[in-house]
């Protein structure tokens, strides 16, 4: 930000040098001055002035220089090669900026690189003879090199010739005063000149722009006071800062600081910087005021805009944070479905081998029943009335009619067998009357046959309370139940009972057995079975036990409104 202020302190030194030179100083003396101010006050740029050979036409030489080969002096150059000063010399009034190839030595062709060149013709009241070369570092911006070879050529244009008078020379320096001094008020900065005690010594019309005052009111005032005029507050912060930068100039060359001023309602940067020193202390300093509001706003408005955009990345990362995790539980959900899915599966697989296993038993067991009672008894009755007819071709009467009775008995044995063996597979009293008629009778049939085990017996419904299409289920259920207590339990008492509860038949069986610990699932065969049996009714199974505490077998189905009318005594039986 300090650039434009030393661009124009080079420019106002550059003058300063020149002119204290003195005036009366003309010729190739006042163009050594001259050269030398200007590569002082810019290092690292070279300067050189070249004259028309009006010997030799069409040829320029270098009557002076500053910073340049040696061999460079009084150096023949036809204009041929250098388009750029013929034209300077046909265009007097303009500087002319190009881009040229300089050699060192005259007789190597290209044993430099190119470089930025900044030329002008010094003004001539007739005809231009003069140009100005300069060239070298590009850390200078064009317009402050253009700036350079233009003041210099005009104060050459009056002082080289040796006709110039004091008159002309001082015009010539005032007008590159005032030049610089339009172009220091051409800037939308507020710069100025200011002494030890913050007075104003100079300042640019940037100050009636920003309507703090004219540039004549203002000299000899405090800053302070120009940049808050009327200020009502004792510890203005504005009037702090800049005591503070004052202060600190007695250590530094430059002081900065920034303010959001509410009188001046904008943002500024404040810069100063020493422009000479004597004796150790500093006599003057620049001061460059910044408006900075569009930036700072522009930076407000940034950092909102940064902040909602990090709101929005941080509400949309949530989001899909949120919707991240649910797709991890859904996969998780599905992942807990499939491998139910394969574990019923199997359980399926398991129940289908034991259906058919079941089946194989039971026609099995039908048919070693069939083979042990009925067979045998018809052959028996078989051989009765084979000797009942050999009997009586003997007319043997009485002993024929004596083997007829046994063969009539042993008849009604085959009879009870075969109706023993048919209640088993479907009880005819399942039928006829229904599921709670054929569950009294099997659960005195069982108590004849577990004589050491004590039924009690709690049947709240009838027959026709349990609907057909689940009649079936609930018989068969309570069967393999008593049964599974019969051969696992080792109980002493058992207690059956039916209910009809919230529209549901709840059927309990209970022991006192040994009990079992449940595996979480129902996991033992028969207990399997009897849980899909009473599922595919409609029902559910839940069984409890502990080791021994005995077992509890719970079964329910609804028999209320909607209940399945599924046919399941086909499927399972």
């Amino acid at each position: 930000m300090g650039g434009i202020l030393q661009a124009v302190q080079r420019i106002v030194d550059l003058i300063a040098q020149i002119s204290d030179s003195g005036p009366d100083m003309t010729g190739p003396a006042a163009a050594d001055v001259a050269l030398a101010a200007l590569v002082t006050h810019f290092p690292g740029l070279g300067a050189l002035l070249l004259e028309k050979d009006t010997r030799h036409p069409g040829t320029v030489r270098v009557i002076a220089g500053e910073d340049i080969p040696a061999c460079w002096h009084a150096r023949k150059i036809p204009l041929v090669e250098v388009p750029f000063i013929a034209e300077c010399l046909r265009a007097p009034q303009q500087v002319v900026e190009c881009t040229a190839l300089l050699t060192r030595r005259p007789d190597v062709e290209d044993n430099g690189g190119p470089v930025e060149l900044v030329c002008g013709a010094v003004p001539a009241p007739q005809e231009s003879t003069l140009v100005l070369v300069v060239f070298g570092s590009t850390k200078y911006k064009s317009e402050e090199r253009v700036a350079a070879v233009e003041v210099v050529r005009r104060l050459l244009g009056w002082s080289v010739p040796a006709s110039s008078d004091r008159a002309r020379v001082l015009a010539a320096i005032v007008e590159a005063k005032q030049e610089w001094e339009r172009t220091a008020d051409a800037l939308a900065e507020l710069v100025g000149l200011v002494d030890r005690d913050r007075r104003v010594l100079r300042i640019n019309r940037a100050l009636e722009r920003w309507s703090l005052g004219t540039v004549r009111e203002v000299i000899g005032r405090d800053v302070h006071d120009v940049l808050h005029p009327r200020c009502p507050h004792a510890r203005c912060e504005l009037n702090l800062l800049l005591e503070g930068a004052f202060e600190k100039l007695a250590v530094a060359p430059s002081a900065t600081f920034e303010i959001s001023d509410p009188v001046c309602e904008m943002d500024l940067l404040v810069v100063l910087n020493t422009t000479e020193s004597s004796g150790g202390a500093w006599k003057n300093a620049a001061l460059i005021v910044y408006n900075v509001t569009s930036l700072r706003r522009a930076e407000r408005e940034l950092k909102l805009l940064n902040r909602a955009l990090e709101q929005r990345v941080a509400d949309r990362t949530a989001r899909l944070t949120g919707i991240n995790r649910e797709l991890r539980e859904e996969i998780a959900r599905r992942r807990s479905a499939e491998e139910s899915l394969r574990d019923s599966k199997v359980e399926l697989e398991a129940l289908s081998d034991r259906l058919v296993n079941a089946q194989e038993e039971e026609r099995k067991r039908i048919a070693q029943d069939l083979h042990d009672s009925v067979g045998q008894g018809m052959s028996a009755i078989k051989y009765s009335l084979e000797r009942a007819s050999l009997l009586a071709r003997r007319e043997e009467p009485d002993q024929a009619v004596r083997v007829v009775d046994i063969a009539i008995e042993r008849t009604q044995d085959v009879i009870d067998e075969v109706r023993a063996i048919s209640m088993n597979l479907r009880p005819a009293v399942l039928d006829h009357l229904g599921a709670v008629s054929a569950i009294r009778s099997f659960c005195r049939d069982w108590r004849e046959v577990y004589n050491t085990v004590v039924v009690h017996s709690d049947i709240a419904v009838t027959d026709q309370d349990i609907p057909a299409s689940i009649a079936i289920s609930v018989y068969r259920a309570v069967q393999e139940s008593l049964n599974n207590v019969a051969r696992h339990a080792q109980a002493r008492r058992v207690w059956v009972s039916m209910r009809i509860n919230s529209g549901r038949l709840v059927v309990r069986i209970r022991d006192d057995g040994v009990g079992f610990q449940p595996r979480g699932q129902v996991t033992l065969l028969g207990l399997r079975g009897l849980r899909e049996r009473t599922e595919r009714s409609g029902g559910c199974c839940k069984v409890t036990s502990a080791l021994g505490k005995g077992t509890t077998v719970r079964l329910e189905w609804p028999i209320g409104s909607g209940l399945p009318l599924w046919d399941t005594s086909a499927r399972l039986n």
